[in-house]
């Protein structure tokens, strides 16, 4: 069947300190300025959240980035933000500035850098655009831009208290917007977290102990409100939000729309409406996609992932599924598993009951349908770069055994984690 290789939906990205200065716009140069000046004389090094063993630099050199992907096996990725214009935390995923103006400098600051970024490589990069969706008009916009400057799909804002809930259909032209451009809508982990206050040991605790549930919250009320009903082209992928919790998420809501419970029947009845037409499960893999980042059976088990027993018959209960799961590499923050992941891609490859179909679907071809990578044009560089399936299984052992101990479980958020921990 010859080489394949991995797409991650999981990669981070910024621009160094003097090449975002040629993003801002002129009005904001001097705070900027001031911004930079202040990070450099405390000594704060210019990267977001980065593993110690990898280069800043991999960050924003284009070559540099591509070489060293290829050398684990990734052919292309889709793109998160790792660090902007105006951002407090410098480890925020999602950005946050002092003011609304400074917030919405920074977003169109990184966007425009990002698709110059992606314009390097276009075949093997996703950016998600940054956006809010406090002006719809503005948000449709930015979506339309978007779509003409290159970039791969919209990132899902934070919800915070003045935001409007995803179940309001007011929200809907946005929604309406990515279905006709056909861009997809990336979730990611660590939205919408609280404020925990001063840093410490116990916010991070609790940070980390609650960020499955804030991260996910976009989930129940997409479905919920019918979302994917009105538009059954919209994509959405939670990538990074700890896919254990979905799984869970997803099957207590089929038991809250089941047409058989009681309560739920006297809702409808009392409110004369339905807004949802299937079960919340019967979403994954059409409008619902997850990618599974840092991809490990840390995480979630393999099987449990697929849905399949040793002999590939179907588990009982709700699972992500072969056809709504992606691999993330979450290159290059701290708990990256760019030194894992020949190692996961074994552990996938040789669980009982997968195929390599069902292989072929979770690193490469999900991916590529929903983010609109070009796998013909893509094979030249994944037969570079990638992989042969038989290889790969008739070696698992070999490269399980030779991957780096995993002391980044708690950060995945897995039950399994005593179990496994110890890879």
């Amino acid at each position: 069947m010859g080489k394949i290789a991995v797409i991650s939906v999981d990669g981070h990205v910024k621009a160094s300190r003097r090449e975002y200065r040629e993003y801002v716009s002129e009005k904001y140069l001097e705070a900027f300025d001031e911004e930079v000046k202040a990070a450099e004389e405390a000594g704060i090094p210019d990267a977001g959240n980065l593993n110690p063993e990898l280069a800043p630099e991999v960050q924003w050199d284009s070559d540099r980035r591509l070489e060293s992907l290829g050398a684990i096996g990734v052919v292309a990725e889709v793109l998160f933000p790792n660090g902007q214009p105006f951002q407090i935390n410098r480890l925020d995923d999602h950005p946050r500035a002092a003011s609304a103006e400074l917030a919405e400098a920074g977003r169109q600051a990184y966007n425009r850098w990002l698709a110059d970024f992606c314009a390097r490589a276009p075949e093997r990069r996703r950016g998600q655009m940054q956006t809010s969706f406090m002006d719809n008009e503005q948000a449709v916009r930015d979506i339309y831009w978007a779509k003409e400057h290159g970039l791969g799909g919209i990132m899902l804002p934070e919800l915070t208290r003045d935001s409007r809930s995803f179940v309001d259909p007011e929200l809907d032209p946005i929604w309406a917007a990515c279905q006709e451009t056909g861009l997809p809508i990336s979730a990611h982990g660590g939205a919408s977290l609280p404020d925990y206050g001063p840093g410490g040991f116990a916010p991070l605790v609790v940070a980390m102990a609650e960020n499955a549930f804030f991260s996910n919250r976009s989930l129940w009320m997409l479905i919920s409100g019918g979302v994917f009903d009105r538009f059954p082209e919209l994509r959405v992928c939670y990538v990074e939000t700890q896919a254990y919790l979905i799984v869970a998420a997803l099957q207590h809501l089929d038991s809250m729309v089941d047409p058989a419970g009681d309560w739920m029947g006297f809702a409808r009845t009392r409110n004369r409406e339905q807004t949802t037409e299937r079960f919340a499960s019967e979403y994954l893999g059409t409008n619902v996609f997850v990618g599974v980042s840092p991809f490990s059976s840390v995480q979630i088990s393999m099987d449990d992932l697929v849905g399949k027993d040793a002999f590939g018959r179907p588990l009982p209960g709700v699972h992500i599924g072969v056809d709504g799961a992606m691999f993330g590499v979450d290159y290059p923050q701290y708990e990256s598993i760019f030194d894992r992941t020949m190692g996961e891609v074994a552990t996938l490859v040789a669980t009982p009951g997968v195929t390599d179909d069902d292989a072929r679907r979770i690193l490469l071809e999900n991916a590529a349908r929903v983010y609109q990578f070009d796998l013909p044009g893509l094979q030249p560089d994944i037969d570079r770069v990638g992989f042969d399936l038989a290889e790969v299984r008739a070696n698992a052992e070999e490269l399980k055994r030779k991957m780096p101990r995993e002391t980044r479980a708690p950060l995945m958020g897995s039950a399994a984690a005593g179990a496994t921990a110890s890879v």
